[in-house]
């Protein structure tokens, strides 16, 4: 059974996602009013340990209160060995669940539901009063989710950043894990240190920064990276390190330099993670997704994680065929260019017109890339190159 403690319509929104659960509202009208709806209602105040006695250790309770009430409450549930969840209204107050030792903290309700069923959900929201005039843009849908379509007057609208929003608009949200690594899609980054610049290095720690990344640094000692992992003694070397990382899925990006046309080197590391070459960028404030292979979603689904943390981006696509692999929907202000030409020349012509990251593929199967060409983007130190497989 699932306990939802909350009140009014957040309480039904909630309810009527679960399976089996019982609504603890502390307000008696509202219960009442809830009770008439046909849900399993307890008037009463959550905080009360004689309240949640009554329910098993282990059950999930779900606080959707205010900040404050909520609070009080995780202090009883996780007395009497609740599972607690929590949606907090105010971010700024997500550091006081941490403090009672709540992990698992929402921005709303979409994204809460989305956690306990580990699933993408689909859910459709109605856009309030307050949010009228407003653009998508504008509208926090959360980290784990993401507007799919909007419903206006019975017809379908594109839901792109500047669209204007109306009260009444129906919004369709995915929200999910998935969601949520597509919006940012890096935990952990493993970086090379070896002979690596102090400009590099800040590169790094300024991705890892962004991201809200966890950075694993590599040094280079007797010629062969290593690193000390938590329960794996005191040095681990790299090929055993990223085969451990991959199988426990602890690793997103690695970030490395490149000195030398090393095929063998980048291709094992692209095999295993999208490899960042750094170049000592103290921002990325232009960006280029040069979509060079038969399967984009990788290098577009980066560009815009990169541009939501960044610049703008730009992708350009070489081959007519690949844009329909491309939502014209993205949470990102990203420009897209089709090659009319020699795709060649106009990749060339790109890069030549200056960024401060280039995202492109190993697999280099669509544009007639030469190898050499590709090679001088990757090694040529005017942008940081993130290479996909």
């Amino acid at each position: 059974m699932y306990i939802v403690v909350s009140t009014g319509d957040r309480a039904a929104r909630i309810a009527s996602k679960l399976p089996d659960c019982i609504i603890i509202d502390r307000d008696p009208d509202s219960a009442e009013r809830l009770k008439e709806k046909g849900f399993n209602v307890l008037n009463g105040d959550a905080s009360n340990p004689e309240i949640l006695a009554r329910f098993d250790m282990g059950e999930k309770i779900i606080l959707a209160d205010n900040d404050d009430f909520n609070i009080k409450v995780v202090k009883t549930a996780k007395l009497l060995g609740l599972d607690v969840y929590a949606v907090a209204a105010d971010e700024d107050k997500c550091w006081l669940y941490e403090v009672e030792g709540v992990s698992k903290i929402c921005g709303s309700v979409e994204a809460l539901l989305s956690t306990i069923f580990r699933k993408n959900r689909y859910f459709e929201i109605q856009v309030e009063a307050e949010m009228e005039g407003k653009t998508l843009k504008e509208y926090d849908a959360g980290e784990d989710c993401m507007v799919i379509s909007v419903f206006r007057d019975g017809k379908v609208l594109q839901p792109f950043p500047d669209l204007e929003l109306k009260a009444g608009d129906l919004l369709g949200l995915v929200c999910g894990e998935q969601v949520r690594t597509t919006k940012n899609p890096f935990d952990n980054i493993l970086l090379l240190k070896g002979d690596m610049g102090e400009g590099e290095i800040r590169e790094a720690e300024m991705v890892a920064k962004k991201f809200g990344a966890n950075l694993i640094t590599f040094e280079k000692v007797g010629g062969a990276y290593a690193c000390a992992l938590e329960g794996y003694g005191e040095s681990v070397e790299l090929e055993e390190a990223i085969n451990i990382l991959k199988k426990s899925d602890e690793l997103d990006l690695i970030a490395t330099t490149l000195t030398e046309k090393n095929k063998e080197i980048l291709k094992k590391l692209v095999s295993s993670f999208p490899t960042l070459v750094l170049s000592g960028r103290d921002d990325y404030r232009r960006i280029l997704a040069l979509v060079n292979t038969s399967n984009p979603d990788t290098i577009i689904s980066m560009a815009k994680a990169f541009s939501r943390f960044f610049g703008k981006a730009k992708a350009l696509f070489l081959d007519e065929e690949q844009i329909k692999h491309f939502s014209k929907f993205t949470e990102t202000d990203l420009e897209v260019e089709v090659s009319r030409g020699n795709p060649m020349v106009d990749a060339v012509k790109e890069f030549k017109s200056g960024y401060d990251l280039v995202i492109l593929s190993l697999s280099n199967d669509i544009g007639n890339i030469d190898r050499d060409i590709l090679w001088k983007i990757i090694l040529d130190k005017e942008s940081s190159v993130l290479v996909v497989e």
